[in-house]
């Protein structure tokens, strides 16, 4: 659920980028870097919060997200902190929750002059789906599908 909602924040930031070009107002897309990625949702993820500060970030329940102010980021804190791993492998930082920033795209990725944006992790941490098929038979009897639901939510 978390990845298809960053992936809605792309693909909306994407058709937003496509309109002011079209409607020839690129010059806009400049102030959109350190913005809030909701706003290209058309739908509020379940647990958003609103803005934050970096104490209310630090506070986040599990499944919740805020966007905290000061660091210009969107921050998830994970249901499961245990399936975090710290990239590169073998570093001993910490790692308890996602966040994602609105940024200038790399001029290497320029096409024709224009560098876009583009929304990319802000943390040093990645999920790790091991383990997650935990489905069990009992008796011949499936799990209902709100659990099953439960065990694949990050």
């Amino acid at each position: 659920m978390v990845s298809l909602t960053v992936r809605n924040m792309r693909t909306g930031l994407q058709l937003a980028m496509g309109d002011a070009l079209m409607h020839q107002r690129e010059h806009e897309m400049a102030s959109w870097v350190g913005s809030n990625p909701v706003r290209w949702l058309n739908t509020i993820p379940e647990g958003y919060r609103g803005e934050c500060s970096g104490d209310q970030r630090r506070n986040l329940a599990a499944g919740e997200w805020c966007f905290e102010r000061d660091r210009r980021e969107l921050v998830y804190q994970p249901r499961h902190v245990d399936q975090l791993r710290v990239l590169p492998e073998g570093s001993t930082a910490q790692c308890e929750q996602l966040s994602w920033r609105v940024a200038r795209a790399p001029k290497a990725a320029a096409s024709g002059g224009f560098v876009g944006l583009r929304i990319e992790s802000a943390s040093a941490c990645h999920w790790v789906q091991v383990g997650r098929l935990k489905l069990w038979v009992k008796k011949q009897q499936l799990l209902p599908l709100s659990a099953i639901w439960r065990i694949f939510r990050p």
